[in-house]
């Protein structure tokens, strides 16, 4: 591509990208800015790459509140709607110490991949790749030179809940996933820049290479499986990297990221699979980013040499032993409450949460839900102070102090999100309670409360003429009449009539020879002397 109209211009802080809404479009054309070191500049692959995040933008960007929060409103709400709102403070999100290393490091493992790497013209070659499941022709792949020892990553690590998930997708979301390059030719080839990759429970290497397939699929917007049901069938680990190496070179895939990475089997995971994932990125020259417990990382690469190989590593908890961050964290959460009185934070309450939740954001916020949650179903004043909180944690998150204690530990990691899962269900439960509560209430209501024209004066006018609609079929009618607002304030006969208008709608059934034909909508008027009614209020 020649240098004419190569870089687009932004304001200082503002990606290239911004016109686009990079969480629902995953795929955009490359826009290119000029590269921050003079050995990048005409690297396509990095210079289609927006600046990352600085200082404020940072900020900002990891802040998520509440917006429509009032706390004037919450004394007209039902408690129904009082829980709905606790369970918003899920989607709460606070700007945390490793954020700002979390950026740099990831742009940075995307300047070293593609910097070691190399592009190569496939014109002669007719290949094609599937984006909406549909067929599309490129012209390049990407190469890197495994002679080259240089390799990318890095390792966000941290006790389970303590915001690695959140960051990382809050990470991404400033980066287009697909990039489409013009080659200067009239061709085209994509740039994939990153791959999540989410490890589900008992996991193993089959299961991870297919994981990069569906997130390989999930980039291209494939409804129907196409590179993840390639690896799928590929047998043998061996022919699933080789299968997974090609798709990496074939959509300059920057940085493949596997997340909770302590979900994966251990036990029954051979050694050598994970030099494997190593090897790959050697070829490849792909960078690899891990994100989890810590026990999980040193099993995952036990050794010093393979642990050094996945780059740098990003302490992702460390927040959670400075006290006076975590009083910054429970003065901002408490902005939102949903108690009868204002509660001021105190010392002991802060001593009493620090208590329960290590300093753990994730743990924070849903401690603190269920303290609101309490108060809220409680059928008697309580008081806000550090024994309530010891007892919501105990009732909510029964064994919680034991787990914290040892934290460290994979096994407890997964001991916690059961705990969690447990908490969980019991706030569903409680929200399942309190809408059959307001639905009872609501039934009450209106059951006693009598309508202008009762259903039994309505079906008695109706039976003095006809006998074939049944019980179920006025009622259906009446109420069809009755909830529209233009009935309000229509008197019994108008009502009445209404009623039959819509039941002879229904379809007609066939007439016995001995049971007499049902009379015209005129006759009935007649009888109810309506004659001269105004049929405009109907």
């Amino acid at each position: 591509m020649e240098k004419k109209n190569y870089y687009v211009e932004c304001e200082e802080g503002v990606s290239q990208y911004e016109a686009y809404d990079l969480t629902s479009q995953t795929v955009v054309p490359a826009r290119y800015v000029k590269a921050k070191i003079k050995e990048d500049e005409g690297n396509m692959y990095i210079e289609a790459l927006p600046y990352p995040r600085e200082n404020k933008d940072i900020y900002r960007a990891y802040s998520r509140s509440f917006a429509s929060y009032d706390y004037d409103s919450i004394k007209k709400m039902t408690k129904l709607e009082k829980m709905l709102q606790v369970s918003m403070l899920k989607e709460i999100r606070f700007p945390l110490p490793f954020h700002s290393e979390l950026e740099f490091s990831f742009y940075n493992a995307l300047l070293i991949s593609y910097r070691h790497r190399k592009r190569c013209s496939v014109y002669d070659k007719n290949i094609n790749y599937m984006a909406e499941n549909r067929d599309n022709e490129m012209t390049s792949v990407l190469y890197g030179d495994s002679s080259d020892a240089t390799n990318a990553g890095f390792s966000l690590i941290g006790y389970s809940g303590c915001g690695k998930s959140s960051a990382i997708s809050t990470l991404v979301s400033h980066y287009p996933q697909v990039i489409i390059h013009e080659d200067g030719d009239g061709g085209y080839f994509p740039q994939i820049t990153y791959l999540v990759v989410n490890c589900i429970a008992n996991s193993n290497f089959s299961a991870l290479y297919e994981g990069i397939g569906d997130a390989i699929d999930k980039a291209f917007g494939n409804a129907q499986p196409v590179y993840a049901l390639e690896i799928k069938k590929t047998m043998g680990l061996g022919n699933k990297a080789e299968k997974v190496r090609s798709f990496i070179e074939l959509f300059g895939v920057g940085i493949i990221i596997f997340d909770e990475i302590q979900l994966i089997d251990f036990q029954h995971t051979k050694e050598n699979s994970f030099d494997s994932l190593l090897t790959l990125a050697n070829r490849t020259k792909v960078a690899i980013a891990v994100v989890g417990t810590e026990d999980a990382r040193d099993k995952m690469f036990h050794e010093l040499r393979t642990a050094r190989r996945v780059g740098t590593m990003i302490n992702g908890n460390r927040y959670c032993e400075n006290r006076e961050f975590f009083e910054y964290l429970v003065s901002q959460i408490f902005e939102y409450q949903w108690f009868k009185e204002p509660i001021e934070v105190t010392d002991k309450i802060i001593d009493a949460l620090y208590d329960v939740t290590k300093g753990i954001i994730d743990q924070l916020v849903s401690i603190y839900s269920c303290m609101n949650i309490e108060a809220i179903t409680a059928r008697k004043k309580i008081e806000i102070n550090a024994d309530f909180i010891h007892h919501v944690a105990d009732k909510y998150y029964p064994g919680i102090q034991d787990v914290l204690g040892s934290i460290e530990c994979n096994a407890d990691a997964l001991e916690l999100e059961n705990i969690r899962k447990n908490a969980d269900a019991r706030i569903s439960k409680l929200m399942d309670e309190a809408k059959q509560e307001q639905e009872m209430k609501k039934i009450k209501e209106n059951s006693t409360a009598k309508p202008d024209v009762s259903l039994h004066n309505v079906a008695s006018n109706i039976r003095t003429i006809y006998d074939d609609y049944t019980d179920n079929q006025i009622e259906e009618a009446y109420n069809k009449v009755i909830r529209k607002a233009s009935s309000s304030g229509k008197s019994e006969k108008e009502i009445t009539r209404l009623v039959v208008e819509t039941l002879q709608k229904l379809p007609k059934k066939r007439v016995t020879k001995n049971k007499m034909s049902k009379p015209d909508i005129q006759h009935m008027r007649s009888v109810l002397g309506l004659e001269n009614a105004d049929d405009s209020n109907s």
